[in-house]
């Protein structure tokens, strides 16, 4: 895992101090060495974890052996050693991905893309064609950035990087400011800078003196479905996670893994307690409060498999690395979990160079509520509109006031039911809905402020209703917010997270499963339960899904109620913010009126945001 940067300029050559200015933003992605290669229209920068070959051998930027092309590479390619035998007539004079990965590009172009199995964001500079190759990961799971103006470029694994050169300005964009109050993450591939973009998963980008060329080299498909059955499903989706483990295992330093007690993290902990000759190392993070707090299961799990586990307890004080979270997230950015995840990766550190986690089970397998909710929802659309209306109505009349809330979740599900199907899926994985944001906004009002949802939703093959959704998540809040909480907080330790769940060979087979083997008879992940049903603790294998957040509607009204009064004063005199619409969220939530913490941390990190990076 590193850090890169760089920038291309066919009007001025760019100065290394650049490249080292670059490298010095990104010291925590890379703290065991960075250099800097410089030479006409291009500098490239690059700052080294070093994990695949500790000796020189493995420095970057790399060259091939005529020194006209050059590489700087961010991630691991899991299956590098395989590759080797993909090169011809070469003798590789380091034991590291990178140089694979070079030599490959050297003699496939980019077609040695399709045979990549890994993380990644690189940059490759031709010196011959005067020309930049950019590409990042199928799903996202490495960063990559850049800005474009005319016959300049500049790239970088954080934006910070970018913005190390005082020609670049830094100004919001409040479109993307906008998405972020709805989604809790900012769309790829916007950033909330105006001019600076993300590099999309599974794309590629050219830059030279014809300018900027981006393609999509791959694509997830739902369009063939297994006529296996289903034991053989289960056998396929255990051998298939057991490989992407044992590939993920590969390393020159130590190894451990992120454990809270879930379907998913305990099956990667298995699995690799399975393959290590010698008990692995668990990491696991817990709450005061007991509705947040899995370190019970997640001892359940060690002691199942021996391991050596370790455990943190996050409390309010945790909220003076504030700061130090906006600094590392760069976008707009409001995911209370990414707070957990921090001090997970921090105790990790200590002890490991990569961890494992379960990133993209849900997603694989079906294992949110809102996939069981939406298929009840889904049911109820079938039901005629005059009858649906009737039986809420006799609900209603025969409801008391104990069970009025059950009454206001039935009506409001009716609602739902009625309404558009794509509208219906994006109530769920939205923060916040269209009313509540034009409320506190006082610029352009969104026409559709699903649209990121449904063009996912659109471009789908799935054949049926799950697999759509799956598809959309698989596309929007897991490489938008899920992939990017652990990017930024792990290497805020410089620590490396791997998940077999997100080798893409283990996504294609998931994507060919039946719908009705991930949700069946209303249990999610059946088919990956059935997988590892003798592996798996009887206690997480029946417990139910809890969410990986912080108390916030708690904090915010206790040990955290004057910091978030501060901030939202704040941000409400921004523009195009009502200050006072603001105020009546503080005051419905401090009062009880209305349980509004996770907006209100919304808004306390976005003025954060603005305070670090946009009034500096």
């Amino acid at each position: 895992m590193c850090g890169i940067g760089g920038k291309i300029s066919f009007s001025a050559s760019p100065s290394p101090n650049l490249g080292e200015a670059m490298n010095a933003c990104m010291s925590h992605r890379g703290p065991d060495d960075c250099s800097v290669y410089s030479t006409g229209p291009a500098m490239l920068a690059h700052r080294r974890l070093s994990i695949l070959d500790l000796s020189e051998a493995g420095r970057q930027p790399m060259s091939n052996a005529d020194e006209s092309v050059h590489i700087v590479f961010n991630g691991e390619i899991y299956n590098y050693r395989e590759l080797k035998g993909c090169v011809s007539d070469y003798t590789f004079t380091s034991e590291t991905d990178t140089e694979v990965l070079l030599h490959l590009y050297e003699e496939e172009g980019i077609d040695c893309l399709k045979r990549l199995r890994g993380m990644f964001a690189f940059a490759i500079w031709d010196e011959n064609d005067e020309e930049l190759f950019l590409a990042r990961d199928r799903m996202g799971q490495k960063p990559l950035f850049y800005r474009h103006d005319e016959d300049e470029f500049w790239f970088g694994s954080t934006i910070k990087a970018i913005l190390a050169d005082d020609a670049v300005p830094t100004k919001p964009d409040l479109d993307a400011i906008r998405e972020f109050l709805v989604y809790q993450y900012t769309p790829t591939p916007s950033t909330g800078f105006k001019g600076i973009s993300q590099l999309e998963p599974a794309t590629y980008l050219r830059f030279s003196k014809d300018g900027v060329q981006k393609r999509q080299y791959w694509n997830l498909s739902f369009a063939d479905q297994s006529t296996a059955s289903t034991s053989q499903l289960a056998t396929q989706v255990r051998d298939k996670l057991k490989e992407a483990t044992r590939l993920r295992m590969r390393s020159d330093v130590p190894v451990g893994v992120f454990l809270s007690g879930g379907i998913d993290s305990t099956v990667v902990a298995g699995l690799m307690s399975e393959i290590s000759e010698t008990p692995i190392e668990t990491y696991s993070i817990g709450f005061d409060s007991a509705d947040h707090d899995e370190r019970e299961f997640a001892r359940i799990a060690a002691n199942c498999f021996n391991t050596n586990h370790h455990e943190f307890t996050v409390t309010p004080d945790a909220m003076e690395i504030l700061p130090e979270l906006i600094d590392h997230y760069e976008m707009p950015f409001a995911d209370s979990s990414a707070l957990p995840t921090y001090y997970v990766s921090k105790m990790a550190s200590q002890d490991v160079t990569v961890a494992l986690g379960g990133d993209a089970g849900d997603e694989n397998y079906a294992g949110y509520h809102r996939y069981s909710r939406d298929a009840l929802l889904n049911y109820l659309r079938k039901i005629p509109t005059p009858l649906l209306r009737a039986g809420v109505g006799g609900l209603s009349r025969a409801q008391t006031i104990a069970d009025f809330s059950s009454l206001h979740k039935a009506k409001r599900a009716a609602e739902l039911a009625q309404g558009n199907p794509v509208r219906m899926y994006a109530r769920f994985v939205t923060h916040t809905k269209g009313e509540q944001l034009n409320a506190i906004w006082k610029g352009d009002r969104i026409d559709d402020e699903y649209w990121y949802v449904r063009s996912a939703y659109d471009r789908s093959d799935g054949q049926t209703r799950l697999d759509r959704i799956l598809d959309v998540d698989l596309h929007t809040y897991l490489p938008n917010d899920l992939l990017v909480k652990v990017d930024r907080a792990s290497m805020a330790h410089s620590l490396e997270v791997r998940s077999p769940f997100l080798d893409h060979k283990v996504i294609e087979h998931a994507a060919t499963i039946p719908s009705k083997y991930k949700l069946r008879r209303g249990t999610k992940k059946w088919i990956l339960k059935r997988a590892f049903e003798d592996m798996l603790p009887t206690e997480i294998l029946e417990r139910r899904k809890q969410g990986f957040g912080i108390p916030v509607d708690q904090w915010f009204r206790g040990q955290l109620r004057d910091v978030a009064s501060e901030n939202i004063d704040r941000l409400g005199s921004r523009e195009p913010f009502h200050g006072p619409s603001l105020r009546s969220v503080l005051e419905s939530h401090i009062s009880g009126e209305e349980d509004r913490g996770s907006h209100l941390w919304d808004y306390m990190m976005l003025e954060q945001w603005y305070e670090r990076f946009i009034d500096d």
